[in-house]
C-alpha cells in the first residue's frame, strides 16, 4: 500500500497527523499474534446484488471451512454492523455486531471440510466499502461502489476472519445495472444478462487471497485497454479505469508506463506472476493506492491531465512500481503478521529504487533514496523510535509509518550491499519457494544466508528487531609532522530508556590526495573511536560513505575549502554535494551561500535542485532566502518549481510576498506550485496577504487542486476575518467535496489562535457537522481539528465519532483524545504556577513594605 509516505507533502494526509510524539505503543501494550487455525477458511463464494441509489448490498457469502486440527467445533468471523439474516451449516450462532461464534454440535475431524452460509445485508458502510451515489447537493456525483480493506476493513461488508495470514480462493457472483461495469479480482468467467435489467458477472480469484486484498468495483465508469502485458506465464490483459468526470486521454496518460513496469519487473525478479489480469481503477473515495490482487485500487487524484503530468507524472509512476512490486512482495507472498509488514511494504519502497536504477538515472535513484532516510529520520527524531519488526502495536493501521516505508527500504539497501553478487538470487529463490505461502522475517534472512554463506543474525538483530540507527559526529584534523589525518568519530543516539545502542557497521572513508581518490573502510563498533589516514598533505576533501551503503545521519564539517571543494567536485555524487552544502549554508557565510548558488546553476537534475533549495532557506543568513528569490525569477523546471517555492512557507518577508504575487502572475504556472505560492503567501500572516487571497481569482484549475490551497493558505493567515467565510463554505454541498478536508483545516488552524469564545462558536459548530457527517475522511478531519484546540469540551464530540470510523483508527483517537487531557492538565499545572507566583509576589511586597517600615523607623530613632 501506498498510503502517506509518497503523496503526503500534496495530499492531506490523516493518519500521520493522528500519531502523537511519544512511544510508538502505549504502555503495556498486548503482544500481538497470528490467529490459531484449527478451524481455517480456505474458499468463499461471495454473492452480492447492489443497490446503488440506496447505497445498499444484498447477498450470501459461504464459506467452506477446513479442520486442521482435532475436535475442533467453534470458529470466529469478523463482521462489523452487518445485517444478518441467517446462517446455515453449523448448529448454532450468535452475533454481538462486531464478531460472528459459530459452532457445530459434533466437531470436525483433521481434514474434514464443511460449509458455512451467512445471508446478509449492508446499509453503506462507515469503511471497506464506499458508495457514491448523486444527491440533491451533488447531483453530478459518479455512480459506483468500490472497495479498500487495509489493513482489518474487509470485516465491514464481508464476514471473514480479517487477518492477512488467513487467505482463500474466492468466486464473485455479482449482480447490478446491465449498464454498469462489474469488476473484481481474478479472472472474468461470465457475464449473464438476468433479463430484468440487470446482470451478474462471475468473477474467479482462484490464487488464495487474505481478506485485504479482495476488491471489487461496480458502477459507471470510463475504461482504457492497454496492450497486453509478459507477467512470466505470458502475456495478461490490463486494463485502467476511473470514473466519467475524467477522460480517456487523461486515463491512459495515468497508466501509459503499467506494461512496461510489468515487463521490467517481471524479469528483475525471475518470478511468474500468476495473475490472470492487471486492472487499475481510480475514484474519489481512495486517498492513496492499494496493490488487490490482479487489481490495484487509486485515489482519482491519480488522473492527471496534460498539464499537472509536468508535476505530478513522477510520483504517479513511483506509486505504481510500488504497487506493482506487491504483486510479489505481500499478495503472492504473504506475511505471516504485521509485525513482518516490511516484507512487503519495505520492499515495495525498495523495488521504486531500483526501478529508477535501472531505467531513468542514478541520480534519481540515489535523490529517492536520500529522501527515505530523510523521512525515516525526522520520525525517529522528532516522534519516535521503534523497532523495524515488532509486535508490540496498538493496531494494525499503526505499523504503516515511515520506520515501515522508507526505514525499512533502507535495510534492504544495506543487505544488499552486504550480500553482493548473492541478493538477487536470494530474493528469486525467496519469491518461488514462498510464493502462495505466509512468510515471517527469518524465511527471507534464512534465504539469504543460504545464497552468501553469511550469517545475517547480528545485522537483524541490530537493523531490524532493535530501534534507531547511527548518529554520527565527526571531526578531521591533520597533522603536518607525522603526515596522518584524524576522524574523530562519535556515536551520538544511545538512549538507554528507549532502547537505542552503539552500532557497529563498516565505514568507507573517500579522501582525495594530488587529484586522485583513496577509499578506505574502517569497522565502526564504539561510541567514540578515532580512524587515521596516512597521507603526505592535507587531503582536499573527506568523503564518508561514498557510495551511500549505510544508513546514518552526519555531521561534518572539515572546513569551508574542503566543503567547497566536495560541492564542487565532478567526483563526488549528489548526496556527497547535498551534504557539503548543508554544513555550508550552516556557517551562513556569503562565500558559502554563493558557492551553494553556483552549484544550483551548474545542476541539470531537479532533485538536487531542489535539495539546495531548502538548504539556502534554512540558513541563519537573510542572503539564503535572497539568493532563492533570484533563482524563482528564472527557473522553468516543473519538478522544481513547487519545491522550490514551498521551501519559502513562513519565511515572512516583504520580498518573499512580492515573489509569489510575481509567480502567479506568470503565464506557465502549474498548478501544484500556484497551490504551494497560496500558501507561502497565506504563512506571511498580515493584512495584507489576507486581501490578497480573499480577491484571488482562480483562471484554471484542475481536480480543485488550486482551490484546496486557497483555502489553506487563509487558514494559515491565522485572520479571524477568515472564520466566516470558510464557515459559510462548511456545510455539506456548499463547496466540491474535493474541498472540504481543507475548509476544515483551515477552520481548525485560524481558530487555533483566536479569543476563547470565537473558539468556543467554531468548536460547537464543528461537532454539530460531526454529528451528521458519514464520509470518512471527513470525520477523521474534523476529529482531529478538534483535538488540535485541546479543550475538554471536545472530547465526547470525539468520542462519539469514534464509532463512525474502521477500529484500526480508535487507538490514534485515543491517542488524541489523551492530548487533549494532557494539554488540559499542563494548563491548569500552568495556571497553578501562575498562582502561586502571584502570591509570592503579593507576600514579598508585603516583607518589603514590613522592612522599609522598619528601616525608616530606625533611621527616625
Amino acid at each position: 500500500m501506498c498510503v502517506f509516505l509518497t503523496i503526503m507533502n500534496k495530499i492531506d494526509d490523516i493518519h500521520l497527523k493522528l500519531k502523537n510524539h511519544g512511544d510508538f505503543a502505549t504502555p503495556n501494550v498486548e503482544k500481538q499474534y497470528r490467529p490459531s487455525l484449527e478451524l481455517e477458511p480456505i474458499h468463499q463464494d461471495i454473492k452480492l446484488k447492489f443497490d446503488l441509489p440506496n447505497k445498499k448490498a444484498e447477498g450470501i457469502v459461504t464459506t467452506t471451512v477446513k479442520a486442521n486440527g482435532i475436535a475442533a467445533n467453534h470458529i470466529i468471523f469478523n463482521a462489523i454492523d452487518l445485517n444478518i439474516r441467517s446462517v446455515n451449516g453449523p448448529n448454532r450462532w450468535d452475533y454481538n455486531g462486531n464478531i460472528i461464534n459459530l459452532y457445530w454440535d459434533t466437531p470436525f475431524t483433521k481434514g474434514e471440510k464443511r460449509e458455512v452460509s451467512i445471508e446478509y445485508e449492508i446499509n453503506d458502510p462507515i469503511t471497506g466499502m464506499y458508495f457514491s451515489y448523486p444527491d440533491e447537493s451533488y447531483p453530478d456525483r459518479p455512480k459506483y461502489v468500490v472497495t479498500d480493506n487495509e489493513s482489518i476493513r474487509a470485516r465491514y461488508w464481508i464476514p471473514c476472519i480479517d487477518h492477512l495470514s488467513i487467505r482463500c480462493s474466492v468466486d464473485f457472483f455479482l449482480t447490478s445495472d446491465q449498464d454498469h461495469f462489474i469488476l473484481a479480482n481474478g479472472k472474468l468467467i461470465e457475464e449473464k444478462d438476468n433479463g430484468d435489467g440487470t446482470k451478474t458477472a462471475h468473477w474467479n480469484q482462484s490464487f488464495p487471497s487474505p481478506s485485504y486484498l479482495l476488491t471489487l468495483a461496480v458502477g459507471e465508469f470510463i475504461e482504457y485497454k492497454d496492450t497486453p502485458a509478459d507477467a512470466g506465464k505470458g502475456k495478461i490483459p490490463l486494463a485502467y479505469y476511473t470514473t466519467k468526470n475524467f477522460t480517456v486521454e487523461d486515463l491512459k496518460r495515468t497508466f501509459d508506463k503499467t506494461g512496461e513496469f510489468l515487463d521490467w519487473m517481471n524479469k528483475k525478479l525471475q518470478c511468474p506472476l500468476e495473475w490472470d489480469k492487471y486492472y487499475q481503477i481510480a475514484t474519489f473515495k481512495h486517498g492513496g493506492a492499494m496493490e488487490n490482487i490482479s487489481f490495484v485500487t487509486w485515489g482519482d487524484f491519480a488522473i492527471v491531465n496534460e498539464k499537472e503530468a509536468k508535476e505530478f507524472q513522477f510520483l504517479i509512476d513511483l506509486i505504481n512500481v510500488h504497487e506493482m512490486a506487491h504483486s510479489w512482495f505481500g499478495d503472492m507472498i504473504v506475511c505471516n503478521e504485521f509485525s513482518a509488514a516490511w516484507l512487503k511494504e519495505s520492499f515495495a519502497v525498495f523495488m521504486e529504487l531500483i526501478y529508477f536504477k535501472e531505467n531513468i538515472n542514478y541520480d534519481t535513484y540515489l535523490y529517492q533514496h536520500f529522501l527515505n532516510a530523510t523521512n525515516y529520520m525526522e520520525e525517529s527524531d522528532t516522534q519516535y523510535a521503534r523497532p523495524i519488526v515488532t509486535n508490540e502495536y496498538d493496531s494494525s493501521w499503526d505499523m504503516y509509518d515511515r520506520h515501515l516505508y522508507p526505514g525499512g527500504a533502507w535495510r534492504i539497501h544495506m543487505l544488499q550491499c552486504i550480500v553482493g553478487d548473492a541478493f538477487w538470487p536470494a530474493v528469486s529463490d525467496y519469491l518461488n519457494t514462498y510464493k502462495g505461502k505466509i512468510v515471517e522475517t527469518i524465511d527471507f534472512q534464512r534465504k539469504l544466508e543460504e545464497h552468501s554463506g553469511m550469517s545475517l543474525e547480528a545485522f537483524f538483530e541490530q537493523w531490524l528487531y532493535s530501534p534507531g540507527y547511527p548518529k554520527l559526529k565527526v571531526s578531521f584534523s591533520y597533522d603536518d609532522k607525522s603526515h596522518l589525518g584524524s576522524l574523530k568519530i562519535e556515536q551520538t543516539q544511545e538512549d538507554k530508556k528507549k532502547k537505542i545502542g552503539i552500532f557497529k557497521f563498516p565505514l568507507d572513508v573517500k579522501y582525495e590526495i594530488d587529484g586522485k581518490l583513496i577509499n578506505q573502510t574502517f569497522q565502526i563498533k564504539e561510541k567514540e573511536q578515532t580512524l587515521f589516514i596516512r597521507c603526505d598533505k592535507k587531503p582536499k576533501q573527506i568523503v564518508l560513505d561514498p557510495n551511500y551503503k549505510t544508513l546514518f545521519s552526519l555531521e561534518f564539517n572539515p572546513g569551508t575549502d574542503m566543503l567547497i571543494h566536495q560541492l564542487q567536485s565532478e567526483s563526488n555524487n549528489i548526496i556527497d554535494r547535498i551534504r557539503a552544502a548543508s554544513e555550508l549554508a550552516k556557517e551562513g557565510k556569503l562565500s558559502s551561500l554563493k558557492a551553494i548558488k553556483e552549484a544550483y546553476g551548474k545542476e541539470k537534475f531537479w532533485g538536487i535542485k531542489n535539495k539546495y533549495a531548502k538548504i539556502l532557506v534554512k540558513s541563519p543568513n537573510f542572503e539564503g532566502i535572497k539568493i532563492l528569490i533570484g533563482i524563482l525569477e528564472t527557473e522553468t523546471d516543473p519538478m522544481v518549481l513547487q519545491d522550490l517555492i514551498a521551501t519559502l512557507e513562513n519565511s515572512r518577508y516583504e520580498i518573499v510576498f512580492k515573489a509569489m504575487k510575481k509567480y502567479l502572475q506568470r503565464e506557465d504556472k502549474l498548478y501544484w506550485a500556484t497551490n504551494k505560492a497560496l500558501k507561502v503567501i497565506g504563512s506571511q500572516r498580515n493584512e495584507e496577504a489576507f486581501e490578497f487571497l480573499m480577491n484571488y481569482h482562480i483562471d484554471d484549475d484542475y481536480n480543485f487542486i488550486i482551490q484546496s490551497g486557497l483555502y489553506t493558505a487563509i487558514g494559515k493567515t491565522r485572520s479571524e476575518k477568515g472564520i466566516d467565510y470558510l464557515i459559510k463554505r462548511l456545510p455539506y454541498g456548499k463547496e466540491s467535496e474535493y474541498v472540504r478536508n481543507a475548509i476544515i483545516g483551515a477552520l481548525g488552524e485560524v481558530t487555533t489562535w483566536s479569543e476563547k469564545p470565537i473558539k468556543e462558536k467554531v468548536m460547537n459548530i464543528l461537532a454539530d457537522l460531526l454529528k451528521t457527517e458519514k464520509n470518512e475522511n471527513v470525520i477523521r478531519i474534523i476529529s482531529r481539528t478538534l483535538s488540535g484546540f485541546k479543550d475538554t469540551q471536545v472530547i465526547s464530540s470525539i468520542e462519539g465519532a469514534k464509532y463512525k470510523m474502521a477500529t484500526q483508527n480508535h487507538p490514534a483517537v485515543d491517542r488524541s483524545i489523551k492530548s487533549i487531557t494532557k494539554g488540559k492538565t499542563d494548563e491548569e499545572e500552568k495556571a497553578k504556577l501562575q498562582k502561586d507566583f502571584d502570591e509570592m509576589k503579593k507576600k514579598m511586597k508585603e516583607i518589603f513594605a514590613k522592612v522599609e517600615n522598619l528601616e525608616a523607623k530606625i533611621k527616625k530613632e
